[in-house]
């Protein structure tokens, strides 16, 4: 995986396969904790929603793991931000698909109560 930080954005680029389902990511005993930290912090953002693509949701997701999803959590909980996922399309060519599928961004925003 590789972790690109711009400003408010981070650029995630598949280097590896990883298939972590997103059901799994929502589920995981180590995201637990932190997800209901956020939801408790946050409690307008749907959490589920936007963590969807973050795994691999059918055969679209960004395919993250664990500690990539820690990560994210553990910025938007220290800065008071909120995450979403951008710009998820396909990589290549329609017509011969690769193997890492799609790519996105994930922007964050400042919670406004």
């Amino acid at each position: 995986m590789f972790l690109k930080v711009c400003s408010n954005i981070i650029y995630f680029k598949v280097t590896k396969f990883i298939k972590m389902y997103s059901e799994e990511l929502i589920s995981h005993p180590e995201l637990q904790p932190l997800m209901k930290k956020f939801k408790k912090k946050f409690p307008k953002i749907d959490l589920e929603s936007n963590m969807i693509y973050l795994g691999w949701w059918g055969y679209t997701g960004m395919g993250m793991d664990v500690d990539d999803v820690k990560v994210i959590l553990e910025k938007c909980l220290k800065e008071n931000k909120y995450f979403k996922v951008w710009n998820m399309r396909w990589k290549g060519d329609l017509m011969f698909p690769p193997s890492d599928w799609w790519e996105g961004k994930i922007a964050f925003y400042k919670y406004k109560t």
